[in-house]
């Protein structure tokens, strides 16, 4: 009865087991339901799937109508193409979007420059116009106009007056490096508008050559610790600040306990339901873990310690080694997820009445990876975390995580593949030693993958309803519920991950660095404390 699956964190995996994928064709659209590929759901693709329908899907077909990838076209498909009608292609899976919200949105697009009403230049930066604007536009600038620039002009970087105003002119009269007063931009942003530009500027689709933009810490950007909960109402838990060196990136574990305003650890069981996250650019995830008993007991508050991480020489750091990820210990044995992020900035709010319980005297792993592989300085991580306590008499329900990762990611160059997975909940009640007969009600969900990651989707397993749907690996948004997901022991939640390997010489796999792919959700339920089973320790 009993089904393996697979509970993976970013680190190691609790049990190995059977999964399911399926694969696509690559194309520049990201919905599967758009078989045609022309960037709408429509009439056409339902009938692309009708002419197909009892056909064995061909995962090589340039146009695969087994839109849900379980290998037969059937009627399932022709139902979620047409509760799909009239949908668009998104674009935020492009290299023109990763520009707009990691340079214009954040130096260039504001009212006093290029945004309304100043407009500066008659150049209007914002979200949805700064394409039309751009590309293929003269400039009002004198000095550029007569020299014959545009302000993109496709396939001839240097001859983009954007691009320029980027870098810094040198020619008289075209006036002041961009972003005016905001600083200068990191190099690998420059460098990613120049490669886009090249490419022809296209307004979709990924680009050789152009890589994380979010982790790029703009040399003069400032990171302002946020303040911590007032008196009474929570704690703020902190990992200090740490080096990355120039073209590395690095994940590390630092141990802390929750103390109180005199650096006592709180001795009691907390419960908790909000949950704030800091830290600056550079980071590509956070996680709290907790750490069991038995994982205290094999050594882990020390195990991998490496001299020399910290700014401040005092603070120890253990570093993951991608190598030997089992020297950090098992997730589900040694450590236990608490709550984490891709985002900074990012804030968790639980229903009135759900509280996650953080046992009293344990040590909690904080586990931060930085990015610095374009930098050529070294990069300071660092992060805060905010929690927020809720009375124990006013705790209803417990809120118990969601982790569930499909490891079976294989993505050859030049390639789309979707890659799904279904987290059973007759197998979670068996697992967590809950009664065989409860219900878990979910109320939260998100997802996480890697930049080659172009689509993730969540859909319960009895009706097939979409429950998240992320196109934008790197801000995945968080689902609540309200009224909660109520799952019985014969549902359960299917995921599929859809990675597009467009610029890389090798497969991509399941791995631990930024390079390679993952393909995880979580999110938290909370069951009737009756239904329980007992917690790990």
């Amino acid at each position: 009865m009993f089904r393996q699956m697979i509970y993976f964190t970013l680190i190691l995996s609790l049990v190995g087991g059977v999964s399911f994928s399926a694969l696509g064709h690559g194309d520049a659209s990201i919905l599967l339901e758009d078989v045609n590929k022309d960037g709408i759901v429509n009439i056409q693709d339902l009938t692309l799937v009708a002419a197909s329908f009892g056909q064995p899907a061909d995962r090589n077909a340039a146009q695969n109508p087994d839109v849900n990838r379980d290998g037969k076209i059937d009627v399932l498909d022709l139902v979620r193409v047409s509760n799909s009608f009239g949908q668009t292609a998104p674009d935020e899976n492009s290299a023109y979007h990763d520009i707009q919200e990691y340079v214009f949105d954040k130096g260039c697009a504001n009212n006093v420059c290029h945004a309304a009403p100043a407009n500066a230049g008659n150049l209007n930066l914002t979200y949805g116009i700064s394409y039309q604007d751009l590309v293929g536009r003269t400039p009002q600038n004198p000095a550029a106009l007569s020299a014959g620039m545009k302000l993109v002009d496709p396939g001839n970087p240097e001859n983009s007056f954007l691009l320029t105003k980027l870098i810094g002119p040198d020619a008289p009269g075209q006036g002041a490096r961009m972003p005016f007063g905001g600083g200068t931009l990191h190099n690998g942003k420059i460098d990613a508008v120049r490669t886009w530009i090249a490419a022809g500027a296209p307004e979709r689709g990924k680009i050789k050559g152009i890589g994380d933009l979010s982790v790029l810490r703009d040399p003069e950007e400032i990171f302002k610790p946020p303040a911590p909960p007032p008196p009474g109402a929570g704690y703020q838990i902190h990992l200090p600040r740490f080096k990355i060196e120039p073209g590395t990136e690095r994940e590390v574990f630092y141990t802390t306990q929750i103390t109180d305003e005199n650096g006592n650890p709180i001795e009691r069981d907390i419960f908790i339901n909000k949950v704030e996250i800091f830290y600056p650019a550079g980071s590509h995830h956070f996680i709290i873990y907790r750490l069991t008993k038995k994982g205290i007991e094999k050594g882990l508050l020390t195990e991998g310690a490496v001299p020399g991480i910290g700014v401040d020489p005092e603070d120890v750091f253990r570093e993951l080694d991608t190598e030997d990820p089992l020297l950090l210990g098992h997730f589900g044995i040694d450590r236990l997820f608490v709550v984490g992020t891709q985002t900074d900035d990012t804030l968790f709010q639980f229903p009135e009445g759900v509280g996650l319980r953080m046992p009293g005297n344990t040590f909690y792993d904080l586990n931060s990876h930085y990015i610095n592989l374009l930098g050529d300085e070294t990069l300071i991580g660092e992060t805060y975390v905010n929690i927020y306590t809720i009375p124990e008499e006013k705790v209803q329900y417990e809120a118990i995580e969601i982790f569930v990762s499909n490891r079976d990611i294989n993505v050859p160059p030049g390639i789309t593949r979707v890659t799904n997975l279904t987290w059973r909940i007759e197998d979670e009640l068996f697992l967590r030693g809950h009664d065989p007969g409860a219900e878990l009600s979910v109320f939260l969900l998100s997802s996480h993958m890697h930049r080659h990651g172009e689509l993730f989707e969540i859909f319960q397993k009895s009706t097939g309803d979409l429950l998240h749907r992320s196109i934008a690996y790197d801000d995945a948004p968080i689902d609540l519920f309200n009224p909660v997901l109520s799952l019985g022991a014969d549902d359960g939640l299917t995921f599929q991950c859809t990675h597009n390997n467009y610029d890389t010489n090798a497969p991509l796999t399941f791995g631990l660095t930024s390079e390679d792919e993952m393909c995880i959700i979580f999110g938290y339920y909370y069951i009737p404390t009756e239904s329980a089973g007992e917690t790990i320790q």
